[in-house]
């Protein structure tokens, strides 16, 4: 363990600063307001505040949050004067801020360095509540049970921050002793200032309980029993035969919930919802295939999971239901199942908890907790992103069951360091490492339960890869329920398909040819006997053999990269060059520089059979040591065996991209300025769909809010490969002719028209200001995303409402939370945004549709694909739209109450033949066409705020 700090800050008087300023840019803008409050773990001893002076108008956003106007900081102190003070009040003591760091930014751009040492609420709180979703200053004074504070003024802040702070060292002191021995570790290795608090919180453990050894072992809870095999209620030949649940009694199951409140708190009777179950049921019960498509607020998911827990209890037949998002998933397994469940054993009069369900995820959603163990005593220095990863992983493990990365708070910066720590590449439950025979891996924990459960929720990725391994991963299933349907075709298209980057592989033969990862761990393994006839000589060989074949595969690369690229200029010269997606020709079409790219990728390919062998000799090498000769190599032949398969998955990539190009699959190239890469994916899925995924199954139920393209589901069930599949439509129980105003501007010039651009902002803006923000525009492409941001920004900022986009402001669930927080928002997204947004009440109450979503005609897949069709844009163009078209308009009414405005700003609605599709595909709601001048007025009447 890193040795700690000659010297210790005083620890037991603190100051927490905030700042208020005209926006986040340090170096353009201004402080405006600062607050700070000395404390000590008592409570607040001292207080300053004062406003800044910044020379400049505030903006109107500004204004807005904080209160704070222009009136208020025309007299104020300058900011050298403000931060001169600041600094005499703060003088050497430890600084503590909530994401401090921006706070120390902008005082060191006005001259003022604190010398104290500096806490980050956000850090320590990242650590110490581990499964927190958000940690906004608002969302820990909740959590941590604090009375809600005057969130966006300076001293408020601070005192909050202040009493945040106190709440989480009382956290931190209540930590077990192994998990503040491993907190301390972490951080000193990373020369973390948080060392100091933790170190502080052992040393009490220790004065408290006599000093103990500081090296304790990994210390995990005991793993839960193991749940028994599901079994059938009724059995055949006992007294009461096995009965499969009737129509009858799944409506009873319903009108049980409408009679007992305390199993289903706010049940709302749907005539739908009741008739979409009956329908499972009797799939389930008699088999078959069911396409449903039910309308926003059927109650969908109730309606699959009452008869599927049913028929699972009376039979032991168990249900795999498969999502696409991450979101269903987790409100299935927070909130679905458990009401199903219980009004399921209420009605069939068996214990509570008798019904048992798991989700299962792939494996790199799992902790390996043999990779953690080396981590966790690594001697190796961590960067900070590291530390705190490690960190919270001590804090979770003695309260994780599950050990799922879906519980904990993770920063995009820090999934690098969990990829490292998951059990994504690891084959230990074949293997049988010692956590694996413990009981204690989570992977096999997860395994076990989903063993014992009626119903398992995966997700689509899992479902495609499963039954590509054989249905190695997912318990037997005979009954099949895929939501989120009208993902499924993409997703198995991704799944089904192949990719090969020229530099993630040009980095793993740079890693293996310069000695290090396995390579040099082979080495190492060779030099720990001296002895020349010693066992472990025969692997320094080895390992210069794969570092040898390994450069050969380095000098092959260019050659490649180089033909792919005058190949991709000659295709793409008429597109603007790179950067865009060029198609791979036909077999034996002739095509120029095509030819150059096939004899390159034959010599990596030979270059890389030759590393392949490398690697397997190695492998067998490291397996035929006799046991006990050097530590370790169990796990070094399992590494070997993962990059074996690295290499081997690259030359498949290859062979289907370049060699062998094998008849129903597509083909492409994308260059860009830092990578060349192959792609290859199936031209139609719905046959291995049939075969692979739905094939042998009693049943299968396909249902989503969007199946049906016009009145037909054929486009989506030959796509899926249900054709012969039994379907319903289930309206919406919504009111949309009370809830939603459709508008459609007939003054703004069609896509690509001179001037459409610049009406389109406007009439957005119009409508954005009558809304209040409260908006959502869906776009077609980034870039269009990007120029409606940087025209809406600055007129909007004066209507005190924010713009957010795509990419530019962060990721769709990060701008959802913003406009959450913030509702006075403009969102700006693309295809992310277009579905599974869910955001309840009048926080959304605005979408806007920049543009008709038909697919990019060049797009490869969809290029080959429309090539099907006798008429590929009314056959498979048109019904792509009109789905995704469908899916937007879902995202607006959440709730019967709600209420809400959609805007189309594509006026081929209306000048197109096809236009009218669109609108018929809309539920039975009021459409005005109108001018632009028109549009704000209508939606402020609409909304209530005129």
């Amino acid at each position: 363990m890193p040795d700690r700090p000659s010297h210790w800050t005083d620890l037991t008087e603190f100051v927490a600063i905030d700042l208020e300023t005209t926006g986040f840019d340090r170096l353009n803008d201004r402080i405006i307001e600062v607050g700070a409050v000395r404390f000590d773990r008592s409570g607040v001893r001292d207080r300053f505040r004062t406003f800044v002076n910044p020379g400049r108008p505030i903006p109107r956003e500004v204004r807005a949050l904080t209160s704070i106007e222009d009136a208020d900081v025309a007299g104020a102190p300058t900011p050298t004067l403000a931060l001169s003070r600041l600094s005499s009040f703060v003088g050497a003591s430890p600084v503590v801020g909530h994401n401090v760091q921006f706070d120390l930014d902008f005082l060191a751009t006005g001259g003022l360095e604190l010398p104290g040492t500096r806490f980050d609420t956000w850090e320590l709180a990242s650590v110490l509540m581990p499964t927190a979703s958000r940690l906004n200053l608002g969302a820990l004074r909740d959590r941590l049970g604090l009375e809600e504070g005057d969130l966006h003024r300076a001293l408020a802040d601070a005192e909050s921050t202040a009493e945040v702070f106190i709440r989480l060292l009382t956290l931190l002191e209540r930590q077990p002793r192994f998990v503040l021995v491993d907190l301390e570790a972490f951080a000193l290795s990373a020369g973390w200032a948080a060392a100091t608090l933790f170190s502080e919180a052992l040393a009490r453990a220790d004065a408290g309980a006599g000093a103990g050894r500081r090296d304790e072992a990994l210390s995990l809870p005991p793993p839960p029993e193991p749940w028994p095999v599901v079994a059938p209620r009724f059995t055949e030949g006992a007294d009461e035969p096995a009965r499969r649940p009737s129509s009858a009694e799944i409506e009873a199951v319903f009108a049980l919930a409408a009679t007992r409140p305390e199993l289903f708190p706010d049940f709302e009777p749907r005539a739908g919802q009741t008739e979409m179950a009956q329908a499972v049921g009797e799939v389930h019960s008699y088999g078959g295939h069911l396409a449903v498509e039910a309308g926003t607020g059927t109650g969908k998911s109730l309606a699959y999971l009452v008869p599927s827990l049913l028929h699972a209890l009376r039979t032991g037949e168990r249900t795999l239901v498969s999502t696409h998002t991450l979101n269903l998933q987790e409100q299935l397994a927070g909130r679905e199942l458990p009401l199903a469940a219980r009004l399921v054993e209420a009605a069939e009069g068996v214990e509570p908890g008798t019904l048992r369900w798991t989700v299962l995820k792939g494996r790199a959603n799992y902790l390996c907790l043999e990779r953690w163990a080396e981590a966790r005593t690594a001697a190796n220095p961590r960067t900070p992103a590291e530390a705190r990863l490690h960190a919270r992983i001590a804090t979770w493990l003695p309260i994780t069951e599950t050990g799922d990365l879906g519980e904990l708070y993770m920063p995009s910066d820090e999934r690098g360091g969990w990829t490292d720590l998951s059990a994504g590449d690891v084959d230990c439950l074949t293997r049988r490492c010692a956590f694996v025979q413990d009981g204690s891996c989570f992977l096999l924990r997860s395994r076990q339960r989903a063993a014992g459960s009626h119903v398992v929720v995966a997700n689509h990725a899992l479902l495609l890869a499963d039954a590509r391994a054989g249905s190695t991963v997912l318990p037997p299933a005979p009954h099949l329920v895929i939501d989120e349907a009208h993902r499924l075709e993409g997703v198995a298209t991704d799944q089904f398909g192949s990719a090969l980057s020229i530099r993630e592989l040009r980095s793993l033969v740079d890693e293996i040819a310069s000695g290090g990862g396995v390579t040099g761990r082979l080495q190492r393994a060779a030099l720990l006997d001296d002895m020349p006839l010693s066992p472990l000589a025969g692997l320094t060989p080895l390992a210069g053999g794969i570092r040898g074949a390994a450069s050969h595969v380095r000098e092959a690369l260019p050659a490649v990269d180089r033909a792919l690229r005058r190949y991709a200029e000659t295709q793409l010269e008429d597109r603007g060059g790179l950067d865009t997606d060029a198609a791979i020709p036909a077999p034996r079409a002739s095509q120029p520089m095509w030819e150059d790219v096939e004899e390159a990728a034959i010599q990596l390919d030979l270059a890389l059979v030759e590393l392949q062998r490398r690697i397997a000799d190695a492998r067998d090498g490291v397996q035929s040591l006799p046991e006990g000769s050097a530590p370790g190599t169990e796990r070094l032949a399992l590494d070997l065996g993962r990059l074996r398969a690295s290499v081997l998955a690259a030359r498949d990539a290859l062979h289907a991209a370049v060699l062998a190009r094998a008849r129903g699959m597509v083909r492409w190239t994308r260059v860009t300025e830092a990578d060349a890469q192959f792609f290859a994916a199936p031209l139609d899925v719905a046959d291995q769909l049939a075969g692979e995924v739905y094939g042998g199954r009693t049943s299968v139920v396909a249902t989503s809010a969007t199946l049906a393209a016009g009145d037909s589901f054929e486009f989506a069930m030959s796509r899926l490969g249900l054709d012969e599949a039994e379907t319903m439509r289930i309206p919406s129980p919504f009111d949309y002719r009370r809830a939603v105003l459709v508008l459609v501007a007939t003054d703004v010039p069609e896509p690509d028209a001179p001037g459409h651009a610049a009406a389109q902002h406007d009439t957005l803006r119009q409508a954005v200001e009558a809304a209040g923000g409260r908006t959502l525009a869906l776009f077609t492409s980034h870039g269009a995303v990007r120029h409606a941001a940087g025209t809406l920004r600055g007129p909007l900022a004066r209507a005190g409402i924010t713009v957010m986009a795509q990419q530019l402001d962060g990721s769709p669930g990060r701008l959802i939370e913003h406009l959450v927080e913030q509702p006075r928002s403009l969102l700006l997204g693309t295809a992310a945004f277009w579905e599974g947004v869910d955001i309840r009440g009048d926080t959304l109450s605005q979408i806007a549709v920049a543009r008709l979503p038909f697919p990019v005609p060049d797009d490869p897949i969809h290029a080959a694909r429309a090539e099907v069709y006798e008429d590929p844009f009314q056959q498979y163009a048109l019904p792509q739209a009109l789905l995704r078209f469908r899916q937007g308009f879902g995202r607006l009414i959440r709730g019967a109450e709600e209420r809400g405005v959609v805007l189309i700003l594509d006026r081929r609605v209306l000048t197109r033949r096809y236009g009218e599709a669109f609108l018929d595909a809309l539920p039975d709601c009021e459409v005005r066409r109108v001018p632009t001048s028109a549009i704000g007025p209508a939606v402020a009447e609409w909304l209530g705020r005129s």
